[in-house]
């Protein structure tokens, strides 16, 4: 302890100055690197790993919306579902994910589901003239409006209809944005299941490739061909 009291007091004041600034600010950074960041899971995220029918993607090393889906579909061949994985702050998120299989001819069917639409950062309510956005953050009050409304639940239960959540972001949008989203979603429903019990209300998220708000309609019936005269039989 004495040799280094000598060497702090024969050090020049300008090497002083510097340790007493750069001292302080390790020892914070030492102390931040030990403190654990937390973890969300979605629901059945560890129930699905646990039976090996989920495969890890970490967000991190992934640029765009469009080849997030392109890895899920490779997954979704496998008959698997995508475990997604990012960090935002003091959190580290694991989400489930749904894509289809490019290379199935399946069409997944899910009946009787509260049906969100999210496209970009935004909520879209309504269909048509009365389609309106909402920021993404407006998903805690369409949840609760959700839970306002009896019909919504399952019938004889004190459990809501499963929700289905349609997620589609264009590219033109770097992944940050569906980690907002993803991180949102997980946030809402965590707080809200809690307070009854984990499955009051379960949800799926689907990857789409394109905006279902916006599918035009369906062409008109092609009109029958015209009657040409002697096709008519004249009556005796």
């Amino acid at each position: 302890m004495q040799k280094i009291a000598d060497y702090i007091f024969d050090l020049s004041p300008k090497k002083l100055a510097v340790y007493l600034i750069l001292g302080p600010l390790v020892l914070f950074l030492c102390s931040c690197d030990n403190n654990p960041k937390s973890k969300l899971f979605s629901q059945n995220f560890e129930k699905s790993k646990a039976k090996n029918e989920l495969e890890v993607i970490s967000l991190d090393s992934v640029m765009s919306f469009s080849e997030l889906r392109e890895m899920m579909g490779k997954i979704a061949c496998k008959r698997k579902v995508s475990g997604l994985k990012f960090e935002d702050n003091d959190t580290i998120y694991h989400i489930l994910g749904f894509s289809s299989c490019p290379t199935s001819s399946e069409i997944a069917c899910y009946f009787r589901r509260n049906l969100l639409t999210i496209k970009n950062d935004s909520l879209i309510i309504g269909r048509g003239k009365e389609k309106n956005k909402k920021p993404i953050k407006y998903l805690k009050t369409e949840l609760e409006n959700i839970i306002s409304k009896p019909y919504n639940f399952q019938h004889n239960k004190d459990k809501l209809k499963p929700a289905l959540i349609y997620l589609y972001i264009e590219d033109k949008h770097t992944i940050s944005i569906t980690k907002k989203v993803l991180k949102e979603i997980a946030k809402q429903f965590q707080n809200i299941n809690p307070v009854h019990k984990p499955d009051f209300f379960n949800y799926t998220i689907l990857f789409k490739g394109f905006d279902i708000t916006n599918v035009p309609p369906p062409p008109p019936p092609i009109p029958p061909p015209p009657i040409k005269p002697n096709e008519i039989e004249l009556e005796e």
